[in-house]
């Protein structure tokens, strides 16, 4: 069914007929609305970021992908940064809803324990499931504009990541297997949840 849902990577500045674009597409069906992309520098970093267009769109209620290009040849390292950052304000949002549940308790605030336990709890295995943490989340935000206190405003910034993330690492085999190959051996070998698209074009596309 991957071929049923919208694509959010069209209308790129790509050759006509290069191999790498469906590939690219393809994953932005079946992750894109949570998609943080580190791109190596190369053919897919001059057609994904030639601002000021970019062929990476939105759904209607306008989540997308989120796609960055850094130095030259580190996505590997860029990429398992983002997955670190994501993981850690996922960690200091839940560190802070024991801080509410806590505050609760003592009489000082009233959301509902069971939305704070059905967040945490949530199986987030499939698109469907997401969505639905996503209305929970929409609903904890909500109540949270309603408190003052410190923990529950820096609660209200993190929220967001309390929806399942997808980090990639994309590039080409010039990246992969050559220039950025240490950084990428070190990457794969943390065990870190990040996802790896190399794009085998056979030949050094940096230029």
């Amino acid at each position: 069914g991957s071929q049923l849902a919208q694509p959010l990577f069209e209308f790129s500045g790509a050759c006509s007929g290069y191999g790498e674009t469906p590939y690219i597409k393809l994953v932005t069906q079946l992750f894109g609305d949570r998609i943080l992309m580190a791109n190596a520098t190369g053919c897919s970093s001059i057609y994904g970021g030639n601002l000021p267009t970019t062929p990476y769109t939105v759904r209607p209620d306008g989540r997308g992908p989120a796609w960055a290009n850094s130095l030259f040849e580190d996505n590997a390292e860029f990429g398992l940064g983002m997955r670190l950052a994501v993981d850690k304000f996922h960690g200091s949002a839940l560190e802070l809803m024991d801080r509410y549940i806590l505050k609760k308790v003592a009489g000082a605030h009233s959301i509902s324990s069971a939305l704070l336990e059905a967040i945490r709890m949530a199986d987030q295995s499939d698109q469907t499931k997401i969505e639905q943490q996503r209305e929970r989340i929409v609903q904890l935000k909500a109540a949270l504009q309603t408190c003052t206190c410190d923990s529950c405003r820096r609660l209200l910034s993190l929220a967001d990541y309390l929806v399942k993330k997808s980090v990639w690492i994309v590039g080409g085999d010039g990246w992969a297997y050559d220039i950025g190959y240490g950084g990428l051996d070190h990457v794969l070998a943390s065990g870190q949840n990040v996802n790896v698209l190399v794009l085998d074009t056979e030949v050094y596309s940096n230029t």
